[in-house]
């Protein structure tokens, strides 16, 4: 199977996107499909030997739609025609037949021109030119009728041809001087008109939202300074390799994720975390890609290149997010399925009854109010973009969801489970004591264990090499190292095989005595050698963070595979109910036993043993930059590195899905109410056709403008 990602351009509702995956989806060498209406853009699985990227665009251009590899705006040059253009001429054109039909009488026009077939063909011309400018309604809502996915468009295009078609009669009629009460032209100008102009607003609207999102995540540099046989040399970050060292100047954005190693200075890391206050880095920080350097020059090395950074991973994820749909935007996606078909029948029901009960005439007013007031393009808005102002405050709040389903499960969480280190602990462990046994001197037992956690990312193996480090030991060779998730580190030191990490990793019995805070035990699989004694700190207001969780309501577990002293001490202060020594499969299990009663569990953590227990969790956050098996496991990913991440994500659902909510209820009220107006059930009161075109531009934009309410909802969250 082979995935392709690419842009569709001409879709105005979620009938359209909808209709697209239905299309594609029947194909039997497609596997899955998905279409996002803001971003334009689409994903497909598919199998390579039965069918080509190229038929399955074939298949999108039989629907009336064009799909392109890159987004429009990068294909084409401007064109002189740009949409407000159109709008302006559709606006110049609609005002010429309105005052040579209705406000005629009233003005002092050419005698030729009050002539009726002569003030009629006039109104032809510039209906044209009017439909011309929306002609695309014209284009995509035929060719998406003929495949039998109608939508949007479809509406419109069939109400104004039919108002047009008549209108065409009644000048043929004036020709052949039979009397007519007046044409419907300026019913097709200002449905066109209305509509027009109301989706250049709400797409101003999606541009705005798309942009927000795009600058929270955009990266200003495009070059880095090298710095080569003692010389600052200008270059691609594309070029940029590990191990490079790099000049960052004041104002400057880090170019690559990498180790500050000459200088100190502030940096702006609120593209990443969401806090504005600028985070001080000394020597041995670490920098992220993205990230402003606001006063001081520094040098850098680079620990990773441009594709393999933070803000790499950050954008993949997004692109994965906005090409994703919550649960709650499938009934949207299903209902605008067969909304339209059903809306074309109940508007020729209503015109074949308006015909016997009313005249040809008053028939055809309801049949165009009727497909133009129907238009479910406020159903298709209502739940992207509420999710795509969402995005943008979970990234403003320095958290980021991996897809929407996972934003929208988040508002039912009844239980978080937290692992300790790295988690509600600062996650860097200090060394307080070092203990020997077996005649193992001290700075010889730190270069053993520290030469086998050398080749270890985890916060504690850092910890010790640290320590060791600064003791000023010397580090040895260790091959063959392996880690085994919950116990620790196995390797070979000249020709010795050596383990370091719990007591359960040992066939011995502790004979070092009892301890408080965590233990790093080290020796051979039937002797241990001696014991490394570390202690890590709580971070700062994680305390706060717990307490707003149970005030919040919510359930809490601290879960830790560290000793019961040490875990238990934590757990007291902070008021947690907790398991210490929990093995991975123990925190999975433990969750499982959660889930089955019922509750739907949240799990925060940030290692490779907590990846189990992620990937289960209904939903799963990672701190800062956890290991690359969280990372590929967790639902969201918290670069704040804090517990508040937690209760963050939770109340951004909330708000999220209680604002898309609103909008389907708007939505769904409006055409329940707007139909049998249109429908004439109010009778004598009649829905003008321009009224409803007029009708169904402001429900569509009363969607919008409901999904901006999210703006700023990071503060109240925050609080």
């Amino acid at each position: 199977m082979t995935k392709a990602q690419f842009y569709i351009e001409g879709m105005t509702c979620s009938a359209c996107s909808s209709g697209i995956e239905r299309s594609l989806g029947r194909k039997a060498y497609v596997k899955e499909v998905g279409v996002d209406l803001l971003s334009k853009k689409a994903f497909v699985v598919y199998d390579e030997s039965q069918a080509s990227l190229e038929d399955i665009f074939k298949q999108i251009s039989k629907l009336g739609y064009t799909a392109q590899k890159k987004p429009l705006k990068d294909l084409l040059e401007p064109t002189f025609l740009t949409p407000n253009l159109k709008l302006l001429f559709a606006l110049l054109g609609t005002l010429g037949v309105l005052t040579l039909s209705m406000f005629a009488p009233l003005l002092p026009l050419p005698a030729f021109l009050k002539a009726p077939f002569n003030n009629g063909l006039a109104q032809l011309i510039l209906t044209l030119v009017v439909m011309h400018m929306g002609r695309n309604f014209y284009i995509h809502g035929f060719k998406a009728l003929w495949a039998r996915q109608p939508n949007m468009d479809s509406l419109v295009a069939l109400g104004t041809s039919a108002a047009f078609c008549y209108s065409l009669v009644l000048l043929f009629r004036v020709l052949s001087h039979t009397s007519i009460e007046g044409y419907y032209f300026e019913s097709v100008c200002v449905i066109l008109l209305f509509v027009m102009g109301g989706k250049r607003v709400e797409q101003s609207s999606k541009d705005k939202a798309v942009q927000a999102m795009q600058e929270l995540m955009q990266e200003h540099n495009t070059k880095a300074l090298k710095v080569q046989e003692g010389q600052d040399r200008e270059v691609e970050i594309e070029s940029l390799q590990k191990g490079d060292i790099l000049r960052v100047l004041p104002g400057a954005y880090v170019p690559v994720d990498g180790v500050l190693i000459e200088g100190a200075s502030e940096i702006d890391e609120s593209m990443l975390s969401g806090e504005s206050v600028p985070v001080l880095k000394k020597e041995g920080s670490q920098v992220f890609a993205g990230t402003l350097n606001t006063n001081t020059p520094f040098l850098m090395q680079a620990t990773h290149n441009k594709a393999q950074s933070t803000l790499a991973q950050i954008l993949d994820l997004i692109a994965k997010a906005q090409g994703s749909k919550a649960p709650i935007a499938r009934l949207a996606d299903q209902v605008a399925g067969v909304f339209v078909p059903i809306v074309i029948a109940i508007a020729s029901l209503a015109f074949i009854v308006w015909v016997f009960k009313g005249g040809f005439k008053e028939a055809l007013e309801v049949f165009i109010a009727v497909l133009v007031i129907s238009c479910p393009c406020a159903l298709g808005l209502a739940t992207p973009m509420a999710l795509l102002v969402a995005q943008k405050e979970a990234g403003l709040l320095g958290l980021f969801f991996k897809d929407a389903k996972s934003l929208e499960k988040a508002k039912d969480v009844s239980h978080v489970l937290l692992d300790k280190t790295g988690t509600i602990t600062l996650g860097k462990p200090v060394v307080k004591e070092v203990r020997t046994a077996g005649g193992v001197k001290t700075l010889e037992l730190l270069s053993l264990c520290a030469s086998l956690e050398a080749q270890s990312e985890h916060v504690i193996a850092k910890g010790i090499v640290e320590y060791a480090k600064s003791q000023g030991v010397h580090l040895l060779e260790a091959r063959g190292v392996k880690a085994t998730p919950g116990l620790g580190l196995s390797g070979e030191i000249a020709g010795q095989e050596y383990l370091a990490g719990s007591l359960d990793f040992f066939n011995t019995p502790n004979t070092l005595g009892e301890f408080e805070g965590i233990g790093v035990f080290f020796g051979t699989q039937d002797k241990i050698l001696g014991l490394i004694v570390l202690e890590d700190q709580l971070k700062e207001r994680a305390k706060e963070a717990i307490e707003a969780m149970h005030s919040f309501g919510l359930k809490t577990l601290l879960l830790s595979g560290d000793r019961e002293a040490s875990v238990a001490k934590m757990a007291s202060a902070l008021n947690l109910d907790y398991k210490a020594e929990a093995k991975p499969a123990d925190k999975l299990s433990t969750l499982e036993d959660l889930q089955k009663s019922g509750a739907v569990v949240m799990m925060v953590g940030d290692g490779l043993n907590d990846a189990p227990a992620l990937a289960k969790s209904d939903v799963g956050v990672v701190m800062g930059l956890g290991s690359g098996a969280s990372l590929e496991v967790a639902d969201v990913l918290s670069l704040k590195n804090h517990p508040s991440a937690a209760l963050h994500a939770i109340k951004l659902s909330q708000y999220t899905i209680r604002n898309i909510k609103q909008n389907l209820f708007w939505a769904f009220c409006y055409n329940a109410l707007a139909i049998p107006l249109a429908c004439g059930v109010a009778y004598p009161f009649m829905l003008n056709p321009m009224l409803a075109s007029l009708a169904m531009s402001l429900s569509s934009l009363s969607v919008v403008f409901n999904a901006q309410r999210l703006r700023g909802v990071h503060k109240k969250i925050k609080g």
